[in-house]
């Protein structure tokens, strides 16, 4: 955890292999980019973003770029394994009253622009 980047990790424009390979170096790129701070920082280090840090940087940006915004997989996964995902079902209750909400949002122009949110019942002035 934390040591060098195998292989083309290091070099700019090549996301490596590595994070192809390690789902915890990939949680801690997601939140050091999410903090905005280098990764050795994440890992204790004084916060100076080193060539390392830079590298690693790049290598998650390319990373993101590269996984589809609507499943979140990536196509080299699919490349190498046709299967390398199943479905799966969840429902999610939020969801589930959100797209009840939107049933009663108008379809022409007074619905426009109208977000549903889902507010805990304690805070929410009507139900209090």
């Amino acid at each position: 955890m934390g040591g060098g980047l195998a292989g083309a990790a290091g070099e700019p424009g090549r996301a490596g292999k590595r994070l192809s390979r390690d789902a915890q170096l990939r949680a801690e790129l997601e939140l050091c980019a999410a903090y905005g701070i280098p990764h050795s920082q994440f890992l204790g280090g004084d916060g100076r973003w080193s060539a390392l840090d830079r590298a690693k940087a790049i290598a998650w940006a390319e990373w993101q770029r590269a996984v589809c915004p609507e499943c979140h997989t990536r196509l080299e996964e699919w490349d190498r394994d046709r299967h390398a995902y199943v479905t799966d079902t969840l429902r999610c209750p939020g969801c589930e009253l959100i797209e009840q909400e939107r049933d009663h949002v108008p379809t022409d122009r007074s619905g426009y622009g109208v977000k549903i949110q889902l507010l805990p019942r304690a805070q929410h002035r009507a139900h209090t």
